[in-house]
């Protein structure tokens, strides 16, 4: 599996970050995780960095299947970061496919204009080990 899931409290957003290759499996596991961290009360925005996928092994069925009941708490914010021209597509697909639902969706191709456009600071963001919680940070690091 592939996609390593940060939760930073301090700025009440979650960070994603997929590995070279992403599939159903991957994406249904990310939403099955942001819902229970929805039901859990946590509303947050979100960044998903897929810049690294050179293998996007994720369905229509599954983009389809998973924009029909969102993952995010109402309102909120989602960038979505795709280099890949596929997993852009899927990317793009998801975000049309969500458009009727109360979330903030959009693709984007850099980094940088991700984080603006979720009023993060740019640059590097603190490492944190798998599975461990930065008490002067605030940032959870969950791997799937």
């Amino acid at each position: 599996m592939s996609i390593t899931t940060t939760i930073d409290h301090a700025h009440g957003m979650i960070i994603a970050t997929s590995g070279p290759m992403v599939t159903d499996h991957d994406w249904l596991w990310l939403q099955a995780a942001l819902r229970s961290l929805v039901d859990s009360g946590l509303a947050f925005d979100q960044l998903v960095d897929l810049r690294p996928v050179k293998d996007c092994r994720l369905s229509p069925n599954v983009i389809h299947l998973s924009s029909k009941r969102p993952a995010l708490a109402p309102g909120s914010r989602q960038a979505l970061v795709a280099g890949d021209n596929l997993a852009y597509g899927m990317c793009r697909m998801y975000e049309i496919l969500s458009a009727s639902r109360s979330l903030k969706i959009e693709v984007f191709r850099g980094i940088g204009a991700a984080r603006a456009w979720l009023g993060l600071a740019s640059g590097p963001q603190p490492e944190v080990a798998p599975n461990k919680v930065a008490a002067h940070t605030g940032v959870v690091t969950i791997r799937s």
